[in-house]
């Protein structure tokens, strides 16, 4: 026999209909995920580079105390760019130091096999763009910035 789509109304075989919850209840749960989802991208976009921006901050306090061996061996060298170099661009008064009292990293973004991490030196007007390798951790200077290079 064929199945009953409506009940009777007259003997109360039907179903009770739901009550309808007010539209703000209604909203509660789909606004929660969607601000736990920004709150996860956001913290996936602050630490997605942590490693390298933490690279670039040991290398700063290594200028920052003198240490210029130990930064210059984070920094990518080669026979081009020696040690003498390295002093001249970041050494007491090198090219990028020269004034400096506070650095510190402000943005980065990554590009493939390499982050470029941005470096804001209070006496140049623009931040400096520093690209680190994501295998070797190792520093050099980027070809893109997107700001223009001080």
């Amino acid at each position: 026999m064929a199945e009953k789509l409506i009940g009777s109304l007259i003997y109360g075989e039907h179903e009770t209909p739901k009550k309808s919850r007010p539209w703000q209840q209604a909203l509660k749960v789909p606004v929660t995920i969607g601000l736990v989802l920004i709150f996860i991208g956001g913290l996936a976009y602050k630490f997605a580079n942590f490693r390298e921006e933490g690279r670039v901050r040991l290398l700063i306090e290594a200028i920052r105390n003198a240490q210029y061996d130990v930064a210059y061996q984070n920094w990518d060298a080669d026979a081009r760019y020696t040690m003498n170099d390295f002093l001249q661009d970041w050494g007491k008064d090198g090219y990028y130091t020269k004034g400096m009292h506070d650095a510190r990293v402000t943005d980065s973004n990554g590009k493939g096999s390499s982050v470029v991490v941005y470096v804001t030196i209070d006496s140049l007007k623009y931040p400096v763009a520093l690209r680190v390798d994501k295998e070797t951790l190792k520093i050099s200077f980027s070809p893109i910035s997107k700001y223009p290079s001080p």
